[in-house]
């Protein structure tokens, strides 16, 4: 089996969790044919513009956590010679290039003319219907909560807000956000101190959760969620200080200490 991936340009997070996932889906006969490099992303946010609204919201000592905390993962990515796509791509020997919209001519292209059957998403670009009208190809998106529950941008702090459970879920993509048929869900009972301890989790258990969502869709095991629904934009300044009146973090040292779980 081939599949594509669709992913922002993100050099900590992103990369690596390919970088990871790679090797794990090649030992289990599965093989990412494209990588598909979008513009870094957030909700209308781009560029320096992410990080501006990073230091305005989270304030200056979680910033400078955050940006520490990026740069020792960077380090690490140096080391191990994989600095950004165009290196994941050469050290495993698959294909990779940039573009600037999932309206991308070459990308739907290479969809119709190999006819692959998946796509995984990690991305906050939004697919037009142009592609999502693309017959026999189904598009899989990870989301960080249990779906229906905290649809949208940056969930962890939602379920910290409103006293949520936390979990994981892969589903299809369609044209409403967060909405498509459930492939896999699963709840944690393990309860998180921050919000980098979080994603540090969902990160280190993604290839084999992903691997499970892969083999339901090819089943049409489908799951229907009990959760209840609910959407959140991005949080505002008014938003995290609610996050911190209910004991919220967003990153501790002791995260510091995890990074292994990610690179």
């Amino acid at each position: 089996m081939k599949i594509n991936i669709l992913i922002d340009n993100d050099k900590c997070w992103n990369l690596n969790i390919v970088k990871r996932l790679i090797p794990y889906l090649k030992k289990n006969k599965i093989i990412i044919d494209y990588i598909w490099v979008l513009p870094n992303k957030l909700s209308n946010l781009t560029d320096n513009k992410i990080s501006i609204w990073y230091f305005k919201t989270f304030g200056t000592i979680v910033f400078l956590k955050l940006s520490i905390f990026y740069m020792l993962v960077r380090t690490s990515n140096f080391f191990y010679r994989v600095n950004n796509f165009r290196d994941l791509g050469r050290k495993y020997d698959i294909k990779y290039k940039f573009i600037n919209s999932t309206n991308d001519k070459n990308l739907l292209k290479n969809i119709n003319k190999n006819k692959k059957k998946f796509s995984l998403l990690i991305t906050n670009h939004i697919l037009k219907k142009k592609i999502l009208n693309k017959q026999n190809h189904f598009f899989i998106n990870k989301h960080s909560s249990l779906l229906p529950s905290c649809k949208g941008l940056m969930p962890y702090l939602w379920t910290k807000i409103y006293n949520i459970d936390n979990g994981i879920t892969f589903h299809l993509v369609n044209k409403k956000i967060d909405s498509g048929k459930i492939i896999y869900q699963k709840k944690f009972k393990k309860k998180f101190q921050s919000m980098i301890g979080f994603y540090l989790h969902i990160f280190d258990i993604f290839p084999n959760t992903f691997l499970q969502a892969l083999r339901n869709l090819e089943k049409k095991k489908f799951i229907k969620s009990k959760n209840k629904k609910s959407y959140y934009s991005l949080p505002n300044k008014k938003d995290y200080n609610n996050f911190l009146k209910k004991n919220g973090n967003i990153i501790l040292l002791s995260d510091f200490f995890k990074i292994n779980k990610l690179i």
